[in-house]
């Protein structure tokens, strides 16, 4: 008989690494100069397990993120694990729709809630010890429907529909899994980032094109509202290099990170890049910008752009509405920005009903190993067809005892149990806020240079 587990404490960890002191990885058209950081939830029980998660975060913020969580300690502490276990729906619920804490409404809050869901996920994992992908996918139809919150959904998903279309394709899942277990997960890397310089792109997308990766991501559109023609001669050269880096077989992804305005501006954008035979733009214009991602997916199909969004997307009503408009080609789920794994298999089942693969923003540090194992679950139900994993070479070894490892081009499934989001404890010594010696200490001055050129005019009131 296994130990009854209680819920004995919650701790948030933040982390803060100088990623603007270290070569500007992560610097992006919106995001001028980031500092890759996380509120790290650790829930432990009587019983010696510990469940973590991360809410991945950019530096400055990331004490307002580990309050919200903080704030939600009660709610778990002192609770048996099997009550979670038991209904794993109903329990989320309890945290995203508390009839005081809800009026937060969503970012910071919805985030911590899923903070801490995925967390007693973790502590779940373990207390099977399996790697999470493994607890995932072993759910049966029925328990992943008793998962989700379907309140707001039923106009276009119901229970018995998500019901049906597990069943249907209960038989292939097995198929499936047998195969990325032997192949694993394609990934694509996000290389050409705003702040790094093209000889060390040429260098990074040279090297892992002869390790396997066939898929490459440029940030595009920085300063475009400012200077449209030297935006544009920013992007063909970052293109160019990613091209000549790589082979005529890679794929080339884009992503502006909502800066290219209406979809009118983003549209006439993109077609001045559609030469480079893009597979996507990924966040052309506002997260929630609903109507707009329909106007922007129509005027770019002609010239074969796709368009991918969701990274930023709080919850599964945005989702929704996204998918139903008809406004992606592509659905990029993050880990840390929604209410956890239960709201995660709302919006990848969506994405299957619309027939949109699901390519998971995985761009900062832990969310590899969050959307790795959702991808895992989406593929072994749904297929891989149009499937991309967003992998970043950097903040894995010397950060997780469990590092992503990716082979010939593809991200090989771990065996550690839980998310594997386990860190070394110099690392966390290192980059704990306040007080660790190397962490992120924001100063504006610093933030102001590295953000040059092509940062807005309103930086100098930083």
């Amino acid at each position: 008989m296994k130990q009854q587990q209680i819920i004995t404490s919650l701790e948030v960890l933040d982390l803060r690494y100088p990623t603007v002191r270290l070569g500007m990885a992560g610097s992006d058209p919106r995001h001028l100069a980031p500092n890759y950081s996380c509120a790290m939830p650790v829930l432990r029980t009587d019983g010696g397990l510990e469940g973590r998660s991360l809410i991945f975060t950019v530096g400055d913020g990331t004490q307002i993120q580990t309050a919200a969580v903080e704030a939600l300690r009660r709610f778990v502490v002192g609770r048996p694990l099997a009550d979670f276990i038991a209904e794993p729906g109903l329990f989320a619920q309890a945290l995203t729709e508390h009839h005081q804490l809800r009026w937060l409404a969503l970012g910071a809050y919805r985030m911590a809630v899923g903070g801490v869901v995925n967390a007693l996920w973790d502590l779940w994992a373990k207390s099977e010890g399996v790697p999470m992908w493994r607890l995932l996918t072993n759910l049966s139809p029925e328990r992943i429907v008793q998962c989700i919150d379907f309140h707001h959904l039923r106009d276009v998903l119901t229970e018995d529909e998500l019901l049906g279309m597990l069943q249907d394709r209960e038989a292939g899942k097995t198929a499936n899994l047998a195969r990325l277990s032997r192949q694993g997960v394609r990934v694509y890397s996000t290389a050409g980032w705003s702040g790094r310089p093209l000889s060390e792109v040429r260098e990074l997308c040279g090297n892992l094109y002869k390790q396997g990766t066939r898929a490459f991501k440029a940030k595009v559109g920085r300063g475009q509202q400012y200077d449209r023609a030297r935006a544009l001669d920013e992007d063909r050269r970052m293109l160019d290099t990613m091209r000549a880096a790589t082979g005529p077989d890679a794929l080339l992804l884009t992503d502006a990170n909502q800066n290219l305005g209406d979809w009118k501006n983003a549209a006439s954008y993109m077609i001045e890049l559609a030469e480079y035979n893009l597979l996507f733009i990924e966040e052309a214009i506002a997260y929630n910008d609903v109507l707009g991602y329909a106007k922007l997916r129509e005027a770019l199909a002609p010239v074969g752009i796709g368009v991918a969004g969701g990274e930023q997307a709080p919850d599964a009503v945005t989702f929704k509405q996204l998918l139903a408009g008809g406004g992606l080609t592509h659905c990029q789920i993050d880990g840390a920005r929604v209410g956890g794994v239960n709201e995660l298999f709302a919006i990848v089942a969506m994405a299957a009903k619309f027939g949109v693969p699901v390519c998971p923003h995985s761009g900062g540090i832990g969310l590899g190993q969050l959307v790795g194992a959702m991808s895992i679950f989406d593929q072994a139900w749904f297929g891989s067809d149009g499937r991309w994993l967003e992998y970043l070479e950097f903040l894995q070894a010397g950060v997780f005892r469990h590092p992503l490892v990716v082979r010939d081009g593809h991200w090989v499934l771990p065996d550690a149990p839980g998310w594997g989001l386990e860190m070394e404890d110099s690392f966390v010594a290192r980059y704990r806020y306040p007080d660790g010696p190397d962490c992120a200490v924001t100063t504006e001055a610093d933030t102001v240079a590295k953000a040059q050129p092509g940062a807005p005019p309103y930086v100098r009131f930083w």
